[in-house]
């Protein structure tokens, strides 16, 4: 039983990890499109350091209100983070 909840667990954090990267990418492009560093970005999202970097890495999962203040800080609506 422990081996079939541990294997799902796998499954569901590959397809979980694929996600990330591709949003974090498509961050990335979007930060680069507007020549921004990723650390003037954290300043104007008001997000911690470092932050941006692992959120295009894909090593994190943001929260909503993260999602937000990028979306501000980079001048574009919320929608456009998730057309990737």
């Amino acid at each position: 039983m422990f081996f079939i909840i541990a294997h799902l667990t796998t499954v569901i954090n590959n397809r979980d990890e694929t996600v990330l990267k591709q949003f974090g990418e498509h961050l990335r492009h979007i930060r680069i499109s507007k020549k921004l560093s990723q650390q003037k970005l954290e300043l104007l999202a008001g997000i911690s350091k470092n932050q941006v970097g692992n959120i295009e890495r894909g090593e994190v999962n943001i929260t909503l209100i993260t999602a937000i203040a990028l979306a501000k800080a980079l001048q574009i609506e919320l929608k456009d983070f998730y057309d990737f």
